[in-house]
């Protein structure tokens, strides 16, 4: 059964550090370099010193967001509350021309390998980034954003319904922060309350949604704690904070992980294999991208296309730029980014090209890397459904890095698990 528990959390006291708005950012996947540099302007105390410092500024960034996070601490600016609790949230974000509002609550969930099938992984994770927050657990024994997972309710969504009448009291948070959802949050403390919801879950299974390389740097932290000492049962160590949101939510959104391949000796033998497919249409020639209009209804003609594979390829190669469409309904695979991976990259390239695909979600950063690199492969994908995401994690499929692109994810700042003593 998942192990939910409050948590004594660290959040900023406002007195000192000034207005919340400037002090959240976005997890640590999801800073481009141009928003990290905004990021350290808006404030001297914003989350990202922590949760992203910027390599080659400091000699070591773990140990930097450490010394930072102490300094903090020592000087009041973060204050640890003084009794167990969970954090109600509500999110209200603009999707298209709808303005959605998302339900959930932060707490702690006990670490649990994933053979217990109790906590449910849907992606494959890359090594470097694991042990990147492995090194920032370790270190600053901290954890400064919450995993995205999801939970199914019961048939009177009970769970949901209590955490909908908490939201309409007054929170203690309401904040419009720049980049990221409206946010409210409701600390909850009564021991009562937190156990209707806590006890719900003695049966339920914890679908990861965003966080796969934080959830499993938590186990690899735990692990190598286990080898030298007994970990006592209420040790923070043994838990990592998430925010849970309900299956049936209608705040859960998906959006596109588009993937572009780039300084790769290999390049352009990639892209000969590539447009030889029979499956390729060639659509435009000598692209012009100084802005990202091009690239827009590009993604909306993929998104339109109702094969069961489709996906879009627009290549550079010198000062060349052409686009492609892929479609095909000839596959084994029920998704777009498991049959890119496992079937079409596979079989074009028949080397290890995982590790040259960097992943991004906003076309204006694809624009910006097809401008400023000679040779660059991009595939400009469509999200995958929820209805399919839901369908892969129950029948236990791991598919390719960073596929489910949640919209939006859970901010980094608005409360802090320190992994030192007990919950």
């Amino acid at each position: 059964m998942a192990q939910l528990r409050p948590f004594k959390g660290i959040r900023y006291n406002q007195e000192i550090s000034g207005d919340l708005t400037k002090n959240v950012c976005p997890p640590f996947d999801s800073i481009s370099e141009t928003l990290q540099e905004n990021l350290y302007k808006i404030s001297d105390y914003n989350t990202v010193r922590l949760e992203l410092g910027i390599r080659g500024m400091y000699e070591d960034p773990y140990f930097s967001a450490a010394e930072i996070q102490n300094s903090w601490i020592k000087n009041e600016v973060l204050t640890q509350d003084d009794s167990p609790s969970i954090y109600v949230t509500e999110e209200e974000f603009k999707f298209g021309d709808q303005v959605i509002t998302r339900k959930g609550f932060i707490c702690a969930i006990k670490v649990e390998e994933y053979k217990n099938k109790i906590v449910i992984p849907h992606e494959k994770t890359r090594e470097e980034w694991v042990e990147d927050r492995q090194k920032l657990m370790e270190v600053a024994k901290s954890n400064y954003s919450p995993l995205l997972c999801l939970y199914e309710d019961d048939s009177r969504e009970t769970i949901a319904n209590l955490v909908k009448s908490i939201s309409g009291k007054k929170p203690y948070i309401d904040i419009e922060p720049d980049y990221l959802q409206k946010i409210k949050v409701w600390r909850v403390t009564d021991k009562g309350t937190i156990s209707l919801i806590t006890d719900n879950f003695n049966k339920s299974k914890i679908y990861i949604a965003d966080g796969h390389h934080r959830y499993e740097a938590g186990l690899r932290y735990l692990s190598k704690i286990n080898k030298y000492r007994t970990i006592e049962e209420n040790e923070s160590i043994n838990y990592r904070m998430i925010q849970l949101i309900s299956m049936n939510e209608p705040g859960l959104v998906t959006r596109s992980y588009h993937r572009f391949i780039k300084s790769d000796k290999n390049i352009s033998k990639y892209i000969k294999t590539i447009v030889s497919d029979e499956n390729i249409t060639h659509l435009e020639k000598n692209l012009s991208l100084e802005n990202t209009k091009y690239l827009q209804s590009f993604y909306k003609s993929i998104l339109e296309n109702n094969n069961d594979i489709s996906f879009g390829i627009v290549i550079k190669e010198g000062s060349e730029i052409n686009s492609y469409s892929y479609s095909n309904n000839n596959t084994s695979k029920n998704n777009d980014y498991s049959f890119l991976h496992d079937v079409f990259l596979q079989e074009k390239f028949n080397d290890n090209f995982e590790d040259n695909i960097s992943f991004e979600t906003d076309l204006n950063e694809i624009n910006n890397q097809l401008q400023i690199n000679d040779k660059i492969i991009v595939f400009i994908m469509r999200p995958i459904p929820m209805k399919d995401f839901v369908k892969t994690v129950q029948s236990g499929e791991v598919l390719p890095p960073k596929v489910t692109n949640f919209l939006p994810k859970p901010p980094a700042g608005l409360v802090f698990q320190s992994l030192e003593g007990e919950l």
